[in-house]
């Protein structure tokens, strides 16, 4: 049997400045197997309590996220779930006033699946089903007692048929109609409009003070199709014309003295120029009052336009902390998308620009709560190298016993507090490419970018030999034990070396199975952890985890918005539960918790944590984190900077 539809209609009677009345709905058209499907609701806050709007808002934001999402489920579970999701809602709301009351609510709260209704209600709200002449509470039991904590506690369920009617009050209906009389009024065939008008009527006899009321019929879709009001003759242009004109004669004929007659083409002679300029001087205020007619349009349809799109910014922003509220991340990133891109165009188009910027605002700081972004502005350095070479440019940062060390292509600069040492040449001829504390050896090795190792203690350098006749070929290089790793992409392998006393040996294979041909970057833990970039949109597979030359499993989870665009360095140890990424051209570093691998399997998970955004750095070039104090440095082409993490 075909979904039924509905024609709905809102009655506010004598809501007052202490109360909050709204009501709502949103249908889902069917399709194929898939029944209509439309939740609707009436809200009404006796109280009105600050930020009472929101509260409404959310609601229905919720109702409509929840009640869609998930069709394997049943309408009523999706139900079910959207109202736990409201009675937190409201219980977040309520922690969040003052007083902790939130005051009377009276609401009921339904949802249509094909034929299927089910529907809940709080406080002194009902709802009426009337079917062939015979009335029916069916919320009837249906609110929590005294003691009961949320909002919405009981669901009824039952079948809907066509031409029923369902009334949704804020408050007893019975109180001021009888049965017989709202059965009369809500006949079969009887459209909701006319019929709440003749409500209207009883009810504001009866002395009702704040009452809201949602009328609904269900019909079949060929009756909601072409119930469709036509514009009453008043509303055109030339009816307001023709309005002006006649209350224009009656006024002059109130001027007149008592017995003047004025004056018809019948009895009168008159130039038959005055009767041309005559209609040319009518012509022209019709046109002109047409025009001022189409322009008040206009502008109208404007505002209304801009209202709109506004209204639709916070309702994506709404849905999105519902999202956000439930796990549901992408969802909240694609929302604030769609908002952030409306709001955007409002701005460019010149309207409503300081409504629409209040609005970009906000959708940043939700998105960076989501991302867990912590943003670094007007950074103190710690150090300018630039102070003791003017000409500098770093490529890379490293730790030796707590001095911070520098480096530019050719040399070193070692600094400790706020003293800056004197530069000190490593390799005049060769570029230094980047480098590595080696705690084996208690040096500093440096990667150069033609093929070379060099050590460095305390102000003395020295070009490190190995047993085969040149270095591998490597992008970068991590340390371990008495071991040295070079990665090497052109030949996609890691080239594994051991420090001899007086050198390294020779080079011997230690990739097996890794696809290692984009590879940037290295780190080791215990496991040797790889960072490709091959500027895709997909993030989790640009770190690649090796253990004994093998790839291992690796799921990288709750991975954020915006997909790093340059990563180069990737950084961890052994005293790091975290693993850090730079992007550079996004001057942030991202940060990934390490889950330890799953009991008796090899898998293994990292989960996005938070991120360090830079804002004011022209650049970021290269950075160090330090475990024991929790401190992130980083440097541009001149500067150290230090932040607490």
């Amino acid at each position: 049997m075909a979904s039924l539809h509905t024609i709905s209609e809102e009655l506010r009677l004598g809501t007052d400045s202490q109360t909050l009345v709204r009501s709502f709905s949103y249908a889902r058209d069917g399709s194929g197997e898939t029944p209509r499907e439309e939740v609707f609701a009436i809200v009404e806050l006796a109280d009105k309590p600050s930020g009472g709007e929101d509260l409404v808002r959310t609601i229905f934001q919720t109702l409509q996220e929840i009640c869609f999402v998930g069709q394997s489920q049943d309408a009523y579970e999706r139900f079910e779930t959207a109202l736990k999701e409201v009675n937190a809602v409201v219980a977040e709301f309520r922690e969040s006033l003052p007083n902790k009351n939130l005051g009377r609510l009276n609401a009921v709260i339904g949802f249509l699946g094909g034929r299927e209704l089910h529907i809940t209600q709080s406080g002194e709200a009902e709802a009426y089903l009337i079917r062939k002449g015979a009335l029916t509470t069916v919320t009837e039991g249906l609110a929590g007692d005294d003691a009961a904590v949320d909002a919405f506690v009981n669901i009824a369920s039952g079948r809907t048929e066509n031409h029923d009617k369902l009334l949704l009050s804020t408050e007893r209906l019975l109180r001021y109609a009888t049965k017989n009389e709202l059965t009369k009024i809500f006949s079969p065939h009887k459209e909701v409009t006319p019929a709440l008008e003749e409500l209207d009527e009883i009810i504001v006899l009866e002395g009702a003070q704040t009452t809201g009321i949602l009328a609904i019929d269900i019909v079949t879709e060929t009756v909601a199709a072409r119930t469709i009001t036509a514009p009453e003759a008043s509303d055109s242009p030339l009816a307001k014309i023709t309005s002006h004109v006649n209350r224009g004669v009656g006024w002059l004929r109130d001027k007149l003295p008592e017995g003047t007659r004025i004056p018809s083409s019948n009895n009168l002679k008159i130039d038959k120029n005055y009767v041309i300029l005559g209609f040319l001087v009518v012509a022209i205020l019709i046109l002109l009052s047409v025009s001022w007619n189409l322009a008040g349009k206009r502008s109208s349809v404007k505002l209304e336009e801009v209202q709109a799109a506004l209204e639709s910014v916070q309702t994506n922003i709404d849905m999105a902390k519902t999202r956000r509220n439930i796990g549901d991340k992408p969802q909240a990133y694609d929302l604030l998308q769609d908002a952030e891109t409306t709001a955007t165009d409002l701005v460019k188009s010149g309207l409503a620009i300081e409504e629409a910027n209040t609005k970009i605002l906000e959708i940043r700081a939700l998105r960076d709560e989501l991302d867990n972004i912590r943003r670094y502005s007007e950074i103190t350095p710690l150090a300018d190298i630039s102070s003791v070479a003017s000409d500098v440019s770093l490529v890379g940062l490293e730790d030796y016993h707590g001095r911070k060390i520098a480096f530019d292509p050719h040399s070193l600069f070692d600094t400790a507090l706020d003293v800056i040492a004197a530069p000190e040449t490593i390799d005049a001829t060769s570029t230094l490419r980047t480098g590595h504390y080696f705690g084996d050896r208690d040096t500093i090795n440096f990667l150069t970018a033609d093929s070379k190792i060099i050590e460095w203690r305390d102000g003395e350098a020295t070009i490190a030999d190995t047993d085969d006749e040149t270095w591998k070929s490597a992008v970068d290089f991590a340390t371990y034990s008495q071991y040295i790793y070079l990665l090497d992409p052109i030949n996609n392998q890691i080239w594994k070396y051991q420090r001899n006393r007086d050198n390294y040996g020779s080079a011997t294979t230690y990739n097996e199975n890794a696809d290692l041909t984009k590879a940037v970057s290295i780190a080791i833990d215990g496991d040797i952890w790889v960072l490709a970039n091959d500027l895709d949109a997909d993030m989790g597979n640009d770190i690649i985890r090796i253990r004994k030359g093998e790839k291992l499993p690796l799921t990288i989870s709750d991975l954020p918005a915006d997909v790093w665009a340059n990563p180069k360095k990737i950084f961890t140890n052994d005293a790091l539960k975290f693993i850090y990424v730079l992007d550079a051209e996004n001057k942030r570093i991202l940060r990934f918790y390490k889950d330890p691998p799953e009991a008796g399997t090899e898998n293994r998970s990292l989960v996005y944590n938070m991120q360090y955004l830079f804002e004011d750095l022209a650049e970021v070039r290269d950075f160090w984190v330090d475990p024991a104090e929790q401190k992130l440095y980083v440097v541009d082409s001149q500067k150290i900077y230090e932040v607490a993490i």
